[in-house]
């Protein structure tokens, strides 16, 4: 027996359901890359100053109360007529439970028939399943998914990573977005085992043609890292809180997103994948199949063509083989010539942006399942179509890229080397923002090779590669001169001193572990110097000569001023130095 809903000042929980008693926020999912906002999520409410005004307990106490099915259902309905008045057009994000969505009587035809009564397409709704009910059987809920997908809804799966159940049906459904747990993304980019579980999520999700959304962005530095790993779209409190009237703050959401994107450049080494892209037209949504066929034979190379909506946004491929296939058979032109080609395009096509780098976009092509690697793919450009990647070409660029960086590498640590590091400095000092320009040197490096042999100085000039490799954020930049120098490129200066001096205590940590026992107990060695005599020298240790660069200052050769610094950074107790370099003049500390 279900007990009686608690009462809420004069009203009961099912009187609110009774009276759609309830408010409706939109919170944004965007693309800081593209700089384009992708859709709203519904989030509903129940009454201000009210236990239910959380969600969490109005849905906890519903559920408890067999009032599940018609709160979901009056939710819906106020959130389609709030999102229609907001005169959006972007795509809207509905939550489900999964009981709800595997009940027969609730099983898409409702949400249907309220769409058409306010014009929407299903192709504009995301249903997005909600926590994972004990009990719910994965198969029903797939069968449940697949059907909605069939009347033109895509499919979401809220809290990926939140648990078995949640895999076991990732596993089973075919979902167009995934949705990163919340968990995974709080304190990512301080967190190095979330990062490898982020990785692992997105590349699954990738290889299977769903898209990733991160939940819960908060800061800066998560973004980064999320961009950094291949997330596709955000959603969080870094972009926009939840509003009743997200139109009327979409001016300054637009202008957040754009700040965001200028403050994250591309990588200097990276190969845009905007060299790729073949300017094949487009076919509009509304075309039917017969004028597509007609495209296509004026086009012979066309493997395939992306389909956009009105706004040059991509929303499906359709393939050369596919349409084939589709008109070869018997009375095939009678049957579907006439049929829009939005019923019969694959919607789950790959897109790239046209300044994704060339490594990222080759793991989305090969992490593809095997029968679709060969695949084109979409080009856009802050969103909109662009043109088409054939993937001869990413791999032939690939290629070509990858001899190009072993030439150029260094060949101990393989990481950039002279050329690429000077490509770098020009590219940095290009942007016209600050950036830190740092000088990395062993002190006591030559007399410990000298004494201990090469081939232990290898492995700490590998040990320290390793670990500043380690320390790099998305748009940071590392190079090997040779021998025992290093230059590293950072993106901006926050918590500076911070972060060196934990690039030097991790080395002092592994250069010791490979320093010879009595070396590391007496503190040093003894070993000749320059001149051919004997004299004790204490442990390598890493010196650092960090450059603060204005975004108005022009370097004309950054060897001289880290040879000019360098002796005060040996000289120092930390073994570091920073010098803050303006349009006029150098200033020492900070």
């Amino acid at each position: 027996m279900n007990p009686p809903p608690a009462p809420i000042g004069n009203s009961s929980l099912e009187e609110i359901v009774a009276h759609r008693d309830l408010s409706v926020h939109f919170q944004p999912i965007v693309s800081v890359a593209t700089g384009h906002i992708l859709a709203y999520e519904a989030l509903s409410r129940g009454p201000r100053n009210s236990p239910y005004a959380d969600p969490i307990p109005m849905f906890r106490a519903a559920r408890e109360c067999g009032l599940l099915a018609a709160l979901e259902r009056g939710c819906r309905e106020r959130a389609i007529e709030s999102w229609v008045a907001t005169g959006l057009g972007e795509l809207l994000f509905l939550n489900a439970s999964p009981e709800v969505l595997i009940d027969p009587e609730h099983l898409g035809g409702k949400t249907l028939a309220l769409l058409q009564q306010h014009s929407l397409s299903p192709a504009r709704i995301v249903i997005e399943i909600t926590e994972q009910s004990p009990g719910i059987d994965p198969d029903l809920m797939a069968e449940a998914a697949r059907y909605y997908q069939s009347m033109g809804f895509s499919i979401a799966l809220d809290d990926l990573g939140d648990g078995y159940a949640g895999l076991r049906l990732w596993s089973q459904l075919n979902p167009d977005y995934v949705k990163l747990d919340r968990h995974f993304v709080s304190r990512l980019d301080e967190n190095p085992i979330k990062r490898r579980f982020v990785r692992s999520i997105i590349d699954i999700a990738h290889s299977m043609d769903s898209r990733v959304i991160a939940e819960g962005v908060e800061r800066e530095g998560e973004l980064d890292t999320l961009l950094e790993l291949g997330a596709d779209y955000c959603q969080g409190w870094l972009f926009a809180r939840p509003d009743a009237a997200p139109h009327r703050i979409r001016e300054l959401l637009e202008a957040r997103l754009a700040s965001l994107a200028a403050n994250r450049r591309p990588a200097a080494t990276a190969t845009e994948i905007q060299r790729l892209s073949v300017p094949l037209p487009a076919l509009d949504a509304d075309l039917c199949v017969a004028e597509a066929s007609e495209r296509f034979s004026r086009l012979p190379h066309a493997n395939a063509l992306a389909v956009v909506d009105g706004r040059s946004r991509p929303i499906g491929i359709l393939g050369r083989q596919q349409l084939m296939a589709l008109l070869g058979k018997r009375f095939g032109f009678d049957l579907h010539g006439r049929q829009p080609i939005a019923k019969v395009m694959r919607t789950r096509a790959l897109c790239v942006e046209a300044h994704e780098p060339l490594e990222r976009v080759s793991r989305k092509v090969t992490g593809r399942e095997e029968s679709s690697r060969d695949e084109d793919f979409i080009i856009t450009d802050g969103g909109r179509y662009l043109g088409m990647g054939h993937v001869i070409n990413l791999l032939q660029l690939f290629t070509e890229q990858q001899v190009q960086l072993a030439r150029q590498a260094n060949p101990l640590t393989q990481l950039p080397g002279n050329r690429p590091i000077r490509v770098a400095l020009e590219h940095y000092q290009r942007q016209a923002r600050g950036f830190v320009a740092c000088y990395l040197d062993l002190d006591n490096f030559k007399p410990f090779n000298d004494r201990f042999g090469y081939a232990l100085g290898d492995r700490m000039i590998l040990a320290l590669a390793k670990l500043v490799s380690s320390e790099l954020g998305r748009e940071d930049f590392l190079g090997h001169l040779g021998g025992d120098d290093f230059i590293l490129l950072l993106n901006d200066g926050k918590n500076l001193h911070r972060r060196l001096a934990g690039i030097q205590r991790r080395f002092i940590i592994e250069s010791h572990a490979l320093v010879p026992a009595d070396a590391r107990a007496a503190g040093g060695f003894h070993a000749k110097d320059r001149y051919d005599q004997w004299r004790f020298f204490p442990l390598v240790r890493l010196s650092i000569i960090a450059l603060r660069v204005g975004a108005e200052a022009r370097v004309e050769s950054f060897g001289d001023l880290w040879s000019r610094f360098k002796p005060a950074a040996k000289r120092a107790g930390n073994g570091r130095i920073v010098v803050r370099l303006d349009r006029r003049s150098a200033t020492v500390g900070e």
